[in-house]
């Protein structure tokens, strides 16, 4: 082949290289849209103004407050990557949100200033994320009583303000999406782990149905938004859903199964799967 030929064959092949990269990243940037559409859908849209009623299940099913279940506040941040920080966004928020739902202000407000201060420095978020806090005399009003439906309607107001602002954003910056769903997940972990490991304590049975129903219809919805991201390899593979799927299927199968009556035999088949990932992420820095 003559130099001349070498040349054109070479120039074809960059500018068809050249396309694919655009048009990769116009598929990417409609993916990112479509997992933005689809978490609004189910965290603002279908969870709304019911959020409050579901995370007040832990109330009625008569389990009490245990903070030694609680992620630990200190010594685990330190020593972890972008991604388990990113989770553990999601378990503190998760610990933040049924603190107050128990009336615990000061848990309330320790975990809230580590997700808003050391967290979000760290992800180098903070120029990012605007957040909506309530003031100090509505926390105090929620705090003191949290099952007065006017007060649970201002904590969900604030709650969902910084949600959906988040999810726009997330919908053009990589970034943002990480959090959210990376976040979305990391709450589902705590809350499967918190709820199995009280629901041992209570004996399990009838009394938890509700709430184990409700786990159920969480974990389809962390579920979702990870396959959300299956149109891009490089996205989907950011978000861990081959990996995330391989611990949220099962557990979704047995609850749908179940009907959330879970024997004590079931909440120890949930939590030797949720254990292991929990465990990874609130390990001490050494």
């Amino acid at each position: 082949m003559s130099p001349r030929k070498v040349l054109t064959v070479l120039m074809v092949i960059l500018a068809l290289g050249a396309t694919a990269g655009v048009v990769r990243a116009a598929d990417q940037a409609q993916v990112l849209k479509d997992g933005a559409a689809k978490m609004e859908a189910l965290i603002c849209e279908s969870e709304g103004q019911a959020m409050g009623q579901k995370l007040a299940l832990f109330k009625q099913a008569g389990l009490a407050y245990q903070p030694s279940l609680m992620a630990p506040l200190t010594g685990v941040i330190a020593c972890k990557n972008a991604e388990q920080m990113r989770v553990l966004y999601g378990m503190y928020t998760f610990d933040a949100n049924i603190a107050l739902v128990f009336g615990k202000k000061k848990e309330y407000v320790e975990t809230q200033q580590l997700l808003r201060q050391e967290l979000t420095d760290k992800l180098k978020l903070s120029d990012k994320l605007q957040v909506q806090g309530m003031t100090a005399e509505e926390l105090k009003k929620v705090a003191e009583n949290p099952d007065d439906p006017a007060n649970r309607e201002l904590f969900i107001k604030y709650a969902f303000a910084n949600i959906h602002a988040w999810i726009a954003l997330s919908a053009s910056d990589p970034e943002v999406m990480h959090l959210m769903v990376d976040s979305f997940y990391g709450a589902t972990i705590q809350g499967l782990y918190v709820s199995c490991k009280l629901a041992l304590g209570a004996g399990g049975g009838e009394k938890l149905v509700a709430l184990f129903n409700e786990q159920a219809s969480r974990l389809d919805k962390a579920d979702q938004i990870v396959g959300a991201y299956a149109g891009d390899r490089e996205l989907s593979v950011l978000v861990d859903k081959d990996e995330r799927q391989k611990v949220l299927k099962p557990i979704i199968a047995l609850l749908q199964e179940k009907k959330g009556n879970l024997a004590e035999a079931d909440l120890k088949k949930i939590l030797a799967q949720v254990e292991p990932q929990r465990a990874a992420l609130v390990a001490p820095c050494k």
